[in-house]
């Protein structure tokens, strides 16, 4: 499985640093094909793509500009009109805080967490919905050994509208045989503020190390 994390060269310290002086901006554009009857080209693909490329976390409007650079074919068939494009930049924009919070917490587990391995694949997170696979050791005492464990961690906000994603996101993914799923619904009270944005941090890494133990 190949970790996506280990290609990024940038700490969680540095993500912060980063998007301390991002503005967010939500247009309210809104088009119904694009909202619930159009597949479009996954997000996730452009953001790491433009870390790759440019060793930083993208602004809103970077990321956007990346999302439409990459996908210019797609664009020419299915989202060119005005209003079509006013639609999917909606949705692009509205999915950009979520990213970035999730490859914020992805490094802060890995390097804080103590934990045996941290991954990030981008193919497991659109195939499996998984937002983090780790490796633990744990003491069995039923083996009486130390045996090694893999948990598959999924992060989502405590809102209904989450929950829903997240009860659909469940639905079209079957789980992997011998993993342990952690569902982290999280609030955004308390959370650390950066800025314009939440992300999370030492309390939500205590969660987690409380659920694996």
């Amino acid at each position: 499985m190949i970790n996506h994390l280990d290609n990024i060269d940038i700490s969680s310290q540095d993500v912060e640093r980063q998007v301390k002086s991002y503005s967010l901006v939500f247009p309210r554009d809104r088009d119904e094909t694009v909202e619930w009857g159009m597949k479009l080209p996954m997000f996730i693909y452009s953001f790491y793509k433009y870390i790759d490329k440019h060793n930083s976390i993208p602004s809103q409007g970077d990321f956007y500009n990346q999302y439409i650079s990459d996908n210019k074919e797609w664009f020419k068939k299915h989202g060119d009109s005005e209003k079509r494009l006013k639609g999917i930049k909606a949705r692009v924009f509205r999915a950009y805080p979520s990213i970035v919070r999730d490859i914020h917490f992805a490094l802060v587990v890995k390097e804080r967490g103590n934990f045996n391995k941290v991954i990030y694949n981008y193919d497991i997170d659109i195939q499996k919905g998984i937002d983090l696979v780790i490796y633990n050791t744990g003491y069995s005492f039923n083996n009486n050994r130390y045996t090694s464990k893999r948990y598959a961690v999924n992060l989502f906000t405590n809102t209904d509208r989450a929950f829903q994603g997240r009860n659909k996101k469940g639905s079209r993914h079957g789980k992997i045989l011998g993993v342990e799923y952690i569902d982290m619904p999280i609030s955004f009270k308390g959370s650390k503020k950066c800025g314009c944005f939440y992300l999370y941090h030492n309390r939500e890494l205590d969660i987690l190390r409380r659920y694996i133990g």
